[in-house]
């Protein structure tokens, strides 16, 4: 199918597709946004191979191509739109993975950048999950708790300092005023073997060679591709009961073996390593002058990793 933007026309797409498979598979319609971004792709091929059918919603194609997996492409910015794809298809519940999250390549990087695309934007479909009673699975970051020191769990309370994760958090409550039936998955940073730019900034300085330590090295909550994926997944055949819950690997980060891990590799060639006195003392001044800002919290997460309770 070619990239259209017009949702009449994948509507009719659709509905050959939906009775070409439906003999097939027999599970339930998925309706994933974000569908073609990196994360996006692997829940896809997750629910296919549970024999989910899923119809991907995202402004470009993806070019993976499953028996079972229908394309929509569309802006989540049209209301018109998200209902007419509700009025149509038949979608039993909802993944909203869409998101600004990198700023790589973006040239607008304001909040109300982040605010269109991570809150109206998800307005937009948290209205017609609520009109249509679907149950809908928010992603959602860590990134939205922010500047919390201590454990944390799922009813602390929300300090998000970046623009990420300020838009985050609105959007979480937006959810819970309009949404009935709904979960909220707080990511750890997400890496691939392939892609792990969410966690290099937390053992390099510059890839792929200079590396770096505080004190005696840090271990850190993350989230391989693998359990994104299957808490995704899953989540398709649970209850929905109207919780939040922070998704992370068993085991933490260990920097310590991963820049051995990168050496072996024939890189970190040359490692830093800063007392933690000399950065928490850094922190205080950097915070003095900035206040709590994106250079405070990137500092911050370094000398007190968050740590949550599941």
């Amino acid at each position: 199918m070619e990239e259209v933007g017009d949702v009449e026309v994948v509507i009719l797409y659709w509905k050959e597709f939906n009775s070409l498979v439906n003999d097939i598979i027999e599970n339930m319609n998925i309706l994933v946004t974000g569908s073609a971004g990196m994360i996006g792709g692997y829940v896809v091929k997750g629910l296919i191979e549970k024999r989910h059918k899923v119809i991907g919603v995202d402004q470009r194609m993806s070019p993976n191509q499953y028996q079972g997996f229908a394309q929509v492409v569309l802006d989540l910015s049209s209301k018109s739109g998200i209902i007419q794809l509700f009025e149509e298809v038949e979608i039993d519940r909802v993944i909203h993975l869409a998101a600004l999250a990198h700023t790589k390549g973006v040239a607008d990087t304001s909040w109300e950048t982040f605010k269109r695309i991570n809150v109206d934007c998800a307005e937009n479909l948290f209205e017609a999950c609520a009109k249509y009673k679907k149950p809908i699975l928010f992603i959602s970051t860590v990134d939205a708790i922010g500047m919390v020191k201590g454990l944390i769990t799922p009813n602390t309370e929300l300090n998000p300092i970046s623009n990420y994760g300020k838009s985050k958090a609105m959007a979480e409550g937006r959810l819970k005023e309009i949404c009935k039936v709904w979960n909220i998955y707080r990511f750890s940073p997400v890496y691939t073997p392939e892609i792990k730019r969410d966690i290099e900034k937390r053992y390099y300085l510059k890839y792929p060679n200079l590396a770096y330590k505080i004190g005696d090295g840090g271990k850190f909550e993350v989230l391989d591709i693998n359990g994104a994926v299957a808490s995704m997944v899953d989540w398709v055949d649970k209850e929905v009961d109207n919780t939040i819950h922070v998704i992370k690997d068993p085991e933490l980060l260990d920097i310590n073996n991963l820049i051995a891990a990168e050496k072996t590799e024939g890189r970190a060639k040359y490692v830093l390593r800063f007392p933690r006195w000399m950065v928490l003392y850094g922190y205080h001044v950097i915070k003095l002058v900035f206040g709590k800002s994106n250079k405070t919290y990137l500092v911050f997460k370094a000398l007190w990793p968050f740590r949550t309770t599941e």
